[in-house]
């Protein structure tokens, strides 16, 4: 598979086409994708999707995809790389990280449109149309413009990520126990004084005997054992995915210091944290 290569932070890219000229491809940076006008199918990690004017896409450098265009499309490409992540530009760098994580990692973001609110594909398109005049402007101060801009977009992105988790649970008409426990533990993530056993126990009116047994049969793991699979599950993305602190990621997931920080990392993969930070900056 033709796999694409970025190495500027950004690229921005307002074209139309009636035909496709890149294969199935995946690369090494993140595309957000808007279709202005046009439709067609998107061929998305071995799905075929249809696509149409509204339609917005945000895809890692692990997601595979092509386009076939029925008809004539207007696409607007917004294509960054980790180092474009970088909290320098934000007031806040651990909300920032968490809203970063939050669309990255979301699973509804690999598997079609994610725009659910009617409201918000005028707006993103709006948004996109004003980068696209600021990036071909590229006067001073155009690079921190697009940047705000781009704040915006995530912030959509996230609200409709988030609606559309709401939106399945709704459909699966989830009510147990289990499906509530794991939700809590997703979004209590970043405070680990909520996700004591004691705590959660109190939170579902059980007691912290009880909640341990209940969640490894139903689940299949520890208690404990899930909650730092998850934290370091997230942890391993942000390395991947950004050139971030140590004192950034101990404040972020809520270690008391870097040093805590460091002692979980080696605790649970053998490795020290340095070693990690050095083979993900190796890896293209």
């Amino acid at each position: 598979m033709k796999r694409y290569k970025q190495f500027s932070e950004l690229k921005v890219h307002d074209f139309e086409t009636e035909f496709w000229e890149h294969p199935l491809h995946n690369h090494n940076h993140f595309e957000i994708i808007f279709i202005a006008k046009g439709y067609g199918v998107h061929h998305l990690n071995k799905r075929l999707v249809p696509y149409k004017a509204g339609h917005l896409y945000l895809l890692g450098p692990e997601d595979e995809h092509e386009f076939i265009v029925y008809e004539k499309t207007r696409f607007i490409y917004f294509k960054f790389t980790n180092f474009y992540l970088d909290t320098k530009d934000v007031d806040n760098p651990s909300n920032w990280n968490r809203d970063v994580d939050i669309i990255l990692n979301n699973k509804a973001r690999t598997s079609g449109n994610i725009l659910k609110f009617e409201k918000d594909k005028t707006l993103v398109e709006n948004i996109l149309n004003l980068i696209v005049r600021e990036y071909e402007r590229n006067e001073i101060l155009s690079k921190k413009i697009i940047f705000q801009f781009f704040k915006g977009l995530v912030l959509i992105i996230k609200r409709n990520l988030l609606q559309d988790s709401k939106l399945k649970s709704e459909l699966r008409k989830i009510t147990n126990t289990t499906e509530e426990l794991l939700e809590y533990i997703e979004v209590n993530i970043y405070n680990p004084k909520l996700l004591t056993q004691k705590q959660i126990a109190n939170h579902f009116n059980l007691s912290p005997n009880y909640i341990g047994i209940y969640f490894k049969e139903k689940v299949g793991t520890a208690l404990k054992q899930y909650i730092q699979e998850y934290r370091f599950e997230l942890l391993e993305q942000r390395l991947k995915n950004g050139q971030v602190s140590t004192k950034q990621l101990a404040l972020d997931f809520g270690f008391t210091d870097e040093s805590h920080l460091h002692k979980f990392v080696k605790s649970y993969s053998g490795k020290r944290l340095a070693e990690l930070k050095h083979e993900f900056s190796t890896v293209s």
